[in-house]
């Protein structure tokens, strides 16, 4: 069943319904006016209403990834590491101080002209949460990575869970291939 919270459409859709028997009322009994015709628009109402107000956990995970991507544009490491967990640790580097060290080191000089997502998976489970997500990486011609190319298509698994604030962090991450060849944190520099 469609989630009211993630979409407007299921109750954009009962307010259209809705529409039918309003009019049907408001033709049988037209001393009360337009008064019928309130229901669907407050269906309508809602539907907006409750997509605007509440962020469900799929759209917080949407809203780091997208915050993740213009902080790497913008070489913004500040504002990267916000979207990651105190207790970081991915195997490789151990602590969020070693990988905010990492993130200066590969973005500095990046150069990145925009990244486009070509695919991600969503997996929710309770209080964590796995991402897969398959990137086209755009440099401009000033990149020190310019070398490999003006686009380099980025593999990454990004691992999330759920703070006692109910807000998303990501507690791990790895890149699992550039340009298509398997590869991990190792490897990138």
């Amino acid at each position: 069943m469609t989630d009211v919270f993630e979409t407007p459409w299921l109750l954009l859709t009962l307010a259209a319904i809705a529409v039918v028997p309003a009019a049907v009322i408001r033709q049988a009994k037209p001393r009360w006016g337009y008064w019928p015709l309130l229901a669907p628009l407050l269906l309508a109402a809602a539907g907006i209403g409750l997509d605007y107000a509440v962020q469900t956990d799929s759209e917080q995970i949407h809203a780091i990834i997208r915050t993740c991507r213009q902080a790497v544009i913008e070489e913004n490491i500040p504002l990267l590491m916000q979207s990651f967990c105190d207790e970081y640790d991915d195997g490789h580097h151990r602590s969020k101080a070693q990988l905010n060290a990492a993130a200066q080191s590969v973005l500095k000089g990046a150069s990145i002209k925009k990244v486009r997502f070509q695919n991600i998976t969503l997996a929710i489970e309770t209080a964590r949460a796995t991402v897969a997500m398959d990137t086209a990486v755009h440099l401009n011609p000033n990149s020190r990575y310019a070398a490999f190319g003006s686009l380099i298509f980025v593999s990454l698994r990004l691992e999330l869970g759920k703070k006692n604030t109910g807000l998303w962090c990501i507690q791990r991450t790895g890149v699992t291939s550039i340009n298509n060849q398997p590869t991990n944190w190792g490897f990138v520099r």
